[in-house]
């Protein structure tokens, strides 16, 4: 394993371990303090999916044998976003995430219509898979959609078979004629690209990258495999991950296939260059806002220092929400001043650019004041440089933040396990008091 991997992977395992805390929460409100000032992002989790596939850490449900929850889950997800809107919340953006959010085209766009009316939504980005139909394209186009993230993983038909994704969507070359017809038909058209899958080699990478730039996407995101609980059985059956691969992948295949026509706007998103050479970026919710509420069943919130996550299971998270509670199960005892600077930063560099001022306006600190030794650190090794009261991530950085990333993710995934597990249980614990109940009402009858 090379260096930075050697060096940042135990230790984010180490410090995500000792910094977030949990405790169980099973509808507990928000904490007072949790509506911070500024920008906050509302994430919708819609877990419904023509089928699952077999490296997703994500919390996804098969439609067809869920296809009779849909229209309550929807009516428990509007009634969420009431909750927090009561409590005086407001939301700028909105990001739909699954799942697979375009199984269910009309419910959706209903919810994004309450939300444009109830809070100053300023852009909307959902994920999609490139099945997505001309009617389902229709509906959020008329909606207002801004972005439209589509997860190719792969055109190489091999690759999509090993992965599961071959008989789901069709060949790379039906998704690549699918995206053909779809680009420019959104503000953004992102494409989604895993990398360092264990037969996956730099060549077919290459290959899938110069395709989807000749497609002429407006945005690529390029992410490196992350490997939980969740998915570890089907991957160890592809063979051995190997992170030195995943280095080589993105120093020497990633950022010079990307070089010439996109600019960087994170550490694995990449956008098309412009005229006026701005970026045009909606990025996922990390990125652009620090603060972001999510709403449906195993969506993760972050503000203010608290993390909490909603109930995993659909009935659970249902139920929950019909007893006229907040669905959450788990919460984090809030970050301490030190670990939020800390939390902002990494997220800041993730996304190639930590602005000072902002920093001192939110933290109340100078940047190399409140973060002394981490501040010298990136700098000393050559992962950042300074303009302007910018700090901007060198190429070096940006694989050191993919890391830190990557394996937040998995602690996030790890999380995810856990809900899941817990929210089984609680189901459980529910439906025998309930059964005990019944019997009870039947025999006093």
């Amino acid at each position: 394993m090379n260096i930075i991997n050697s060096a940042l992977v135990p230790a984010m395992k180490y410090k995500l371990s000792k910094t977030l805390k949990f405790r169980k929460a099973v509808g507990e409100p928000p904490a007072e303090d949790m509506n911070s000032k500024g920008k906050k992002l509302l994430y919708i989790h819609v877990p419904y999916c023509e089928e699952v596939c077999p490296f997703c850490c994500f919390n996804s449900y098969d439609i067809n044998k869920y296809r009779h929850t849909i229209k309550e889950y929807f009516k428990a997800i509007k009634q969420e976003i009431k909750m927090y809107k009561d409590l005086g919340y407001d939301f700028n953006s909105a990001y739909v995430g699954g799942g697979t959010p375009t199984t269910v085209p009309d419910e959706l766009a209903e919810i994004l219509e309450y939300i444009r009316k109830e809070f100053n939504i300023t852009e909307i980005s959902i994920e999609a898979n490139p099945k997505i139909s001309d009617k389902t394209v229709k509906i959020f186009q008329d909606a207002g959609l801004d972005r439209l993230s589509i997860g190719i993983q792969s055109f190489n038909d091999q690759l999509l078979k090993e992965i599961g994704r071959y008989e789901k969507y069709g060949s790379g070359e039906e998704i690549r004629e699918r995206v053909k017809e779809i680009i420019g038909k959104f503000r953004i058209v992102n494409l989604d690209f895993i990398f360092n899958l264990p037969t996956q080699t730099p060549e077919i990478l290459k290959a899938d990258l110069e395709t989807a730039i000749e497609l002429g996407a407006d945005q690529i995101t390029c992410y490196p495999l992350m490997v939980a609980e969740q998915n570890v059985r089907n991957i160890k059956q592809m063979g051995q991950v190997n992170y030195d691969k995943e280095r080589y992948m993105y120093f020497n295949t990633v950022l010079p296939t990307m070089k010439e026509k996109y600019i960087p706007a994170s550490s694995w998103c990449f956008s098309r260059k412009r005229e006026d050479k701005k970026i045009d970026m909606i990025d996922e919710y990390i990125v652009d806002y620090q603060d972001y509420i999510g709403v449906g069943c195993g969506s993760f919130s972050f503000a203010n220092g608290y993390v909490n996550m909603n109930a995993y299971t659909i009935p659970l998270y249902i139920s929950l929400i019909k007893e006229g509670k907040f669905p959450t199960i788990m919460r984090s005892y809030k970050l301490a001043f030190k670990e939020h600077m800390r939390y902002y930063m990494m997220m800041s560099l993730f996304g190639r650019r930590l602005n000072k001022e902002k920093f001192r306006e939110r933290f109340g600190v100078e940047y190399e004041r409140g973060l002394w030794w981490e501040s010298k650190f990136v700098k000393l090794m050559g992962m950042v440089t300074e303009e302007r009261g910018n700090v901007y991530t060198t190429e070096k950085g940006m694989y050191a933040f993919l890391i830190m990333l990557r394996q937040f993710f998995v602690y996030a995934n790890r999380l995810r396990f856990i809900g899941k597990k817990g929210s089984v249980e609680i189901e459980t614990e529910l439906k025998k008091l309930i059964k005990e109940s019944d019997k009870a009402y039947s025999i006093s009858g």
